[in-house]
């Protein structure tokens, strides 16, 4: 960073910020508290030498993403940075681990690193100190999967009335003992969103979630006792909605380990759509989403709300049940070995 970003973030001339610097006094306390503010939270030390950062003429787009491990945020980061190359902007690409404190520090490292604008998927957009950082100081931004609540520019779909699409199909298949296997709601407001309209979708049509099972979607690791005790029950759901796909699939395995059959004996819904479901025996059933469309068009919101272009800033996209494979009617008698 140099004089001129502290300038633009606090929304003073560079003049001002070099006054504060060297004479304090001479800057009104407003400003100056404007000034501080920029100067705490990148750490911009004014004697400190940038010429490294200078040098480098690339522009570059920060991307804010929880998981690394989870196929569907490559698809992600494909699409941005196709899009980004089309425009000559390379990425620079920061893993949260679902983590509210790494959202906001990966925020701070991307404004330090001069980033023309970040692309960022957070824990949840009603409470998030990473996304208050950018509004704040006025730094281009576009959420991507999360709905905004105060209209700024976003793309995603509508994970409320996909839940509740789900929901249908499943009792379609004529399912009324449900269950949903579900990352932590306080680390993904999409998986709360599609737990409320699954929920309600049952309840339209007079039937109640039998079981709720929340485990750490971060984690590429077997069910616990507890939990492989839940799933392994006789009077356990005859199916299971899974927030994603990667629990979906950790689902499946855990139940092929018990001798279930699926769809045969219990049946299994992800959602996202990643590529990996079709590969499995039998394929996921699922709710796929365009994440590489909504990476590329990511892009294109953030640049035009940088710009000041366009007055629509929210952007849903379409999803498509994908039903066939592990869901299947419900069993009429269940036995296991």
């Amino acid at each position: 960073m140099n004089i001129k970003d502290v300038a633009v973030l606090a929304g003073v001339s560079p003049a001002t910020v070099s006054r504060f610097v060297n004479t304090p006094e001479s800057v009104a306390s407003a400003t100056a508290q404007k000034i501080e503010r920029v100067i705490d939270t990148t750490g911009y030390r004014i004697d400190r030498k940038s010429q490294a950062i200078e040098l480098n003429k690339n522009p570059t787009i920060g991307v804010l993403i929880p998981s690394l491990l989870n196929p569907v945020f490559s698809e992600v980061v494909a699409g941005i940075q196709q899009r980004a190359r089309h425009f000559g902007y390379s990425t620079l690409v920061v893993d949260t681990q679902y983590d509210s404190e790494q959202e906001q520090q990966a925020a701070i490292d991307l404004i330090r690193q001069r980033v023309e604008g970040v692309i960022l998927t957070i824990a949840d957009v009603s409470d998030n100190a990473a996304l208050e950082l950018l509004r704040s100081f006025k730094f281009p931004y576009c959420l991507l999967h999360n709905q905004s609540v105060e209209n700024e520019p976003c793309v995603f779909v509508d994970n409320y009335q996909a839940g509740k699409d789900v929901a249908q199909k499943i009792l379609e298949y004529g399912h009324t003992k449900i269950g949903m296997v579900t990352g932590h709601f306080a680390s993904s407001d999409r998986a709360k969103k599609r737990y409320e309209g699954f929920k309600q979708g049952l309840k339209d049509r007079g039937i109640e979630l039998s079981q709720l099972l929340e485990v750490d979607q971060n984690k590429l690791i077997p069910f616990t006792t507890s939990e492989m005790r839940l799933l392994s029950a006789e009077c356990s759901p005859t199916v299971w909605f899974c927030s994603n796909d990667l629990l979906a699939l950790k689902t499946m395995n855990a139940l092929k380990s018990t001798g279930r059959r699926i769809p045969q004996d219990v049946s299994v819904v992800g959602f996202d759509g990643m590529g990996l479901g079709q590969l499995v025996s039998p394929n996921l059933s699922t709710v796929a989403v365009p994440h590489f469309d909504m990476g590329k068009m990511a892009v294109d919101i953030l640049f035009n709300a940088k710009t000041g272009s366009i007055k629509r800033r929210e952007f849903a996209l379409k999803y498509e049940l994908q039903m066939k494979g592990s869901l299947g009617a419900v069993p009429v008698i269940t036995q296991f070995n």
